[in-house]
């Protein structure tokens, strides 16, 4: 999907053409399900303020009165859930898949993500990324049963760059489960399976209702903006680094550069 320019600024990614597709996502389906089960047993809630399902993220992220970058926390009896659900191959296949959409579609910002990943884990090799090869820092795991979101912008997310959203669960397509980007004023079907690339910090978002007997989860891959501020930064806070007597690049500047890494397709 393209601008008044012919930028692309939103990617309808699909899924691969492999047989044995439709079977990895019927198991991540079936694993947000039981995980969803095992969270709400430790006592997972779920409400919070992108709607009424459970959802738990997981990788490592940068903000919100952080000293330094470090990895997500689970109470104790959620780390052995959430490693187990990370840890599963079908669930990684469909992460990479996303992750490998975006070096296809968007490769200026992949190359971003990748060079700005690389820097972060050579200078604190403890993070631990969620799946091997994969350029986005964090995922949030949307359990359901079902992810109806509420109109958002994932406000702390890079603003230039692209966020992941793969649908799974058992719904019908054509009348649920769409993607609404208010901004753009587009309503579009969303099939279990695929994944969908946009700016999900700077495009408001939120998902069509579902039928009762409907099920929808989603895996949304992202990376939080202070992640990127933190390595220009010198591996410090905004705060050190302005202390130290240094400048940051104006907002204004950064919108041109960035938004000329988004390719622009001939009319």
């Amino acid at each position: 999907i393209v601008d008044s320019e012919q930028r692309g600024f939103v990617f309808l990614a699909g899924a691969p053409n492999d047989p044995t597709w439709g079977e990895t996502v019927n198991n991540v389906a079936s694993l947000y399900e039981d995980t969803r089960k095992k969270l709400v047993a430790n006592g997972a809630e779920g409400r919070h303020r992108r709607g009424g399902f459970v959802a738990d993220d997981s990788g490592y992220s940068f903000g919100q009165g952080q000293q330094r970058v470090g990895n997500l926390k689970h109470r104790a009896c959620d780390q052995q859930v959430m490693d187990s659900l990370i840890g599963d191959h079908n669930l990684r296949r469909v992460a990479n898949f996303a992750s490998a959409a975006l070096q296809n579609y968007v490769p200026e910002v992949f190359q971003e993500y990748d060079e700005n990943m690389k820097a972060l884990l050579e200078h604190d090799p403890t993070l631990r990324p969620n799946f091997p090869g994969n350029v986005f820092a964090c995922a949030t795991n949307n359990t359901g049963p079902q992810t109806v979101t509420t109109v958002h912008l994932d406000h702390l997310n890079y603003a230039f760059g692209m966020c992941a959203v793969t649908a799974f669960g058992n719904y019908d397509y054509k009348t649920s489960g769409h993607l609404i980007l208010w901004d753009a004023k587009l309503i579009i079907e969303f099939p279990p399976g695929s994944t969908i690339l946009f700016p999900s910090a700077i495009l408001r978002h939120s998902n069509v209702c579902l039928r009762p007997e409907e099920t929808w989860y989603s895996l949304t891959q992202y990376s939080a903006g202070g992640l990127f501020r933190y390595v220009r930064c010198g591996f410090r806070s905004l705060k050190a680094y302005l202390a130290a007597g240094h400048e940051l690049t104006s907002e204004y500047e950064e919108w041109k550069d960035s938004w000329k890494k988004y390719p622009v397709f001939p009319a």
